[in-house]
């Protein structure tokens, strides 16, 4: 039996493996989130790093939380009504995020934590009943399984958490656990995040090993991307913390922190590559 079989996993499997516990811990984190938008007190805070304020970034949050119960429940856009499959997910994700907040008016931070438990109450039921292999397309155009919805949703806790706290200078904390959770999610639609403009003459391969989780490779090849379990060798691997590489992965920090930190490192036949690494995808 090959080393794939035996001891690694795609990321499809494995958010379904983990499903029960994404849910759960989409709940707790929803739970953190209004706690921490109910003291807020200025919803216009500008986020660090971003063109959204406190208040615009809750009202996404509980439009994706909305648009993704949606798609589950059949009352969302599909490919077939508006061919969003066809549209690049940035562009996609560009688009949802305007009309998310044109739909949300609501900007008081404390009716938002409403909205934002009610919301994740109708989207666990949906997605406690739906079947786990069903592909569903999103409002951005990815079609996806209920585990991967569910791990993408998780991030957007976790990581517009984040933001929010910063906005408000207040603490907020990614848990390993979480972030593993997250993980197989992302890299499951990560092909579809690939730039062209700077992977069209590449044709190399990147293990990708999270710390206490689950390996994976990802391998480029004129101008196309196929994530797959871990098995055969890799021309770069990084290793990485994975609460580093879910935020370097969303963009929230620079390249250079968890290499200067200990958290992320690269080895391999051309370890070199890892620079390449975070030109190649766009952040969701």
């Amino acid at each position: 039996m090959t080393a794939t079989s035996t001891r690694y996993s795609d990321p499809v499997d494995d958010t379904r493996r983990a499903h029960a516990a994404a849910r759960s811990a989409l709940r707790a984190a929803v739970t953190r989130s209004a706690s921490l938008w109910r003291d807020i007190p200025d919803p216009h805070a500008r986020i660090p790093g971003l063109t959204w304020t406190a208040a615009e970034a809750a009202a996404h949050v509980v439009g994706e939380l909305r648009d993704y119960t949606d798609a589950l429940t059949g009352r969302g856009e599909t490919a077939g009504a508006g061919g969003a499959t066809n549209v690049s997910p940035s562009r996609g994700s560009a688009v949802a995020k305007a009309q998310q907040l044109a739909a949300i008016p609501e900007r008081n931070m404390a009716r938002l934590a409403v909205l934002l438990q009610e919301q994740v109450e109708r989207y666990l039921a949906a997605a406690t009943r739906a079947d786990e292999n069903a592909d569903i397309v999103t409002a951005n155009g990815l079609v996806m399984t209920p585990p991967v919805m569910t791990g993408q949703l998780l991030g957007e806790q976790l990581l517009h958490g984040l933001d929010i706290a910063r906005a408000a200078r207040q603490p907020w904390h990614i848990s390993p656990s979480d972030a593993l959770l997250v993980i197989p999610a992302v890299m499951t639609v990560a092909p579809r995040y690939l730039r062209r403009s700077v992977s069209d003459d590449l044709d190399v391969s990147f293990g990708l090993r999270m710390r206490g989780g689950p390996r994976y490779r990802l391998a480029v090849s004129n101008g196309a991307a196929v994530m797959t379990a871990a098995g055969d060798k890799a021309d770069c691997v990084i290793t990485a913390d994975p609460v580093a590489f879910l935020q370097l992965g969303y963009g929230r920090i620079a390249q250079w922190r968890p290499i200067i930190g200990g958290k992320m490192f690269a080895s391999g036949r051309k370890p070199w590559l890892a620079a390449k690494f975070a030109t190649l995808l766009a952040s969701p």
